[in-house]
Formats: structure tokens, sequence, C-alpha cells
């Protein structure tokens, strides 16, 4: 072999070198992970519980608002308000709402008709809503999540045992369709890299995260830390709150859940490109070298595999002379052995009984064409989500009106 080939194929063995410690690394931390589930501890209802406020932001929600309505109001828990907060929807999300709002007299229905400068929409749905709330606790949740009845109370018994002001959570995925069951585990994986969870639920660490599918936070630590005036510009307003709260010197906590809460993030691969993008986007602070080093790490540590072995047997049907091809071609199969268990792992944490583990080549272009899209949105700063395109000049926003409580018995008249 000539020199070159020596070198080139001593860096590979490097990159191959290292996925025995990461299967040792992701080991350690599925170990550690915390879980909850439906026989985890739950706040004891025999004495005083604090007043719980649902809000639920709503958009073009028709196809789930039902079910997730349903699940609310299903919780085990004896005080819990229920506000839903429609987004300018053009479909039947309103009506629903206030349909349930008659057999329900816990749910409240809010309209909200435009977009003020400087917001983005689910912030400023979420701020108004957030108003109009009384509860002790705000529980902020997305209509395309299924809650077990034991939820609230299991979650408020961590919040208590933890003494944390926000506790949220890293639900099961509901994944439907091909796409899904192969991209959510691997761009869910990509997100955490950023947020390890020992950290985030490290009192004296100052990383922060939360997932806006499903928080609790104490209505009092909400206000201190600035509610959504405060995160009002973010995409991710989630994280920002989070990072708010424990600015404050509150604790906050998020752990995986089993059982307790599934979601539906994106049905399609248009719908998980365009979500994704801007997930990443906002997480790393639009910071376009961070989005780069995400990017690399598929690139160099899980790609090299597939264009070493496409090379390997490239000069074999050729019949390139030497050992270069046989070695490269065995060091390659070696990298995919150590690659496959890292990527069910991730996969089954995701997705319990998942069998889309060796889509992972594909699920990482999907990622790099993410990446992509999330770098490029940190030079030109627009992003188009739900309808609504946002631009690095807030005068570009709608000015907005305040939203306005609907009276059920006056829209079935």
């Amino acid at each position: 072999m000539t020199a070159t080939q020596v070198a080139l194929l001593g860096v590979y063995a490097l990159i191959v070198a290292v996925w025995p410690i990461r299967s040792l690394v992701l080991k350690v931390i599925a170990a550690r992970l915390p879980f909850l589930d439906r026989s985890s501890p739950s706040l004891s209802l025999e004495e005083s519980v604090p007043l719980v406020s649902a809000i639920i932001p709503a958009k073009d929600e028709e196809a789930n608002l039902p079910f997730c309505l349903e699940a609310v109001g299903g919780q085990r828990y004896p005080r819990l308000e229920i506000i839903v907060i429609d987004d300018r929807s053009e479909d039947r999300t309103a009506q629903l709402a206030l349909d349930q709002a008659i057999v329900d007299p816990r749910i409240r229905v809010l309209r909200n008709d435009r977009l003020p400068p400087g917001w983005t929409g689910k912030t400023w749905v979420l701020h108004q809503a957030a108003n109009e709330a009384r509860g002790e606790w705000l529980w902020f949740l997305d209509a395309d999540t299924r809650h077990a009845p034991e939820y609230l109370g299991v979650m408020l018994e961590h919040a208590r045992i933890h003494h944390a002001a926000l506790v949220s959570v890293l639900p099961e995925q509901r994944c439907e369709t091909f796409w899904e069951r192969v991209v959510q585990p691997v761009a869910g994986i990509v997100l955490m890299q950023s947020f390890p969870l020992d950290q985030v639920n490290d009192d004296r660490a100052s990383l922060a995260f939360a997932n806006g599918q499903s928080i609790l936070v104490r209505r009092e630590a909400y206000d201190a830390a600035g509610g959504h005036v405060s995160v009002k510009h973010r995409f991710v307003e989630d994280i920002g709150l989070a990072a708010k709260v424990k600015e404050l010197g509150r604790p906050i906590r998020v752990v995986m859940i089993r059982d307790l809460v599934a979601c539906r993030m994106y049905a399609t691969l248009g719908q998980l490109i365009r979500g994704w993008s801007r997930i990443l986007y906002d997480a790393l602070d639009r910071n376009p070298r961070r989005l780069l080093i995400r990017l690399l790490d598929p690139i160099v540590f899980c790609q090299s595999g597939q264009v070493a072995l496409l090379a390997a047997l490239g000069l074999l049907a050729t019949h390139a002379a030497g050992p270069f091809p046989g070695s490269l071609l065995a060091l390659s199969l070696v990298h995919h052995l150590l690659m496959y268990p890292v990527f069910r792992q991730v996969y089954t944490l995701a997705q319990r009984g998942s069998r889309h583990a060796l889509w992972y080549p594909l699920a990482n272009l999907v990622i790099d064409v993410i990446l992509l899209r999330s770098i490029a949105m940190c030079f030109t700063g627009r992003v188009t989500w739900r309808g609504t395109s946002y631009g690095e000049d807030p005068s570009e926003s709608i000015p907005a009106a305040a939203p306005r409580i609907s009276d059920p018995e006056a829209a079935t008249s």
C-alpha cells in the first residue's frame, strides 16, 4: 500500500474506534435517565391540591383537538381548568372547542385573530392564555399530545419531591408513517446531544431545557421569569422559558416518559424537514457554527462508513491492485457492525419495539438536509411555519388584536 493509503486507513480506523466508546457512553446515559410511568408516585389528593390551568394552543387542529381534550378532561386530578386558544384556524378547531366547552364547564375558549410585531405565533397565544389563567400551576401542552389520566398527579409529585418550579417530559413518539419512524428518533438525538438531561437536571449547571409538548410551571416562577414576553421572539419558547426559570435559581426537571404521554409531531417528510429545521435553528441559538458541528458529526462518524463501503466495492469491482480495497472493505464492515447497536438503542429509546434502525443511513441523509436548512436560516433570518412567515424585521408582522373569550351558548344559537 502507498503511504497515502496507509494514512487513510489509519484516519478511518480512528473514526471507527469512536463507536465502541459511543456505545458504552449511551448505555451509561440510558441507565441513568430518569423515567416516569403510570406506576410512579402520584400527588396525594387527600389534602388540598393546587389549581392547575391547562393551556392548549390550537391552530388548525380539528383532527387532534377532540382527542387531546378528552385526555386532558380525563385527568384524575380534582382541580383543573382548561383553556383552549384558537390561533387563526381555518378549519373547525374553534367550533370543536366550543362544542366541548358546552359539555365540560372547565373549558374556556379564547380566540386570537392577529399576530403583533416581534412575536412568534405560539408565544403570543400562550401569553394571552396565561393572562386569563387562574391556576397556581400552568400546564402548557400541544394539541397533538395524548396524556394518560395519571399524568398530572405523577408530574406534580415529581415536582414536589425535587422542589422544581418547572417540570417537562420527553414523551413517547407516535410514529405512523415510514418517514416518522425512520427520522424522528435520530432528529431527537441530534437535539438532545446539545441538552444532556444530567446537566439539565443538575441545579448547579446553567444548561436548561423543556419540551413544549407538555410543560408544568409554577405561576409565580413563570411571572418572575417574565413569562412568554421574555421569549416572545423564540421558535423554541419552551427551551427559552426553562432557561429563564433556571436563571432565577429555581430547579427544573425533565424526564423520560413511558405510558404517560405520547405525541405525534409531524406526519409527512416535508413537515419533518421544515419542523426540525426550525427547532434546531432556534435551539442552537441561531448559531451557524454550532449547527455546522452537528452537521459534521454524522458526515464524519456515520456517513464515512457508507462512503468507505461503496469505495471499497468499487475498487474491488475494477480489480484494483494491492491490499487496500480489501482492508477498506473489512474496516467499513466493522464500522457498520459497531454503528448498528448504537442506532438500535437510539430507536428503541424513542419507539419501543422499533424495527427501523437499519434505515439509519437514510435518516442521516435527511438530518443533513435539515441541518443545512437550519444553517441557511442563520444567514437569511427567515422562517416560515404554520402559514406565517417571520423575518429579521419585526415590522413585517401584522398588528394583533386582543383575544376574546367566546360564549359557547351564543356560538350555538
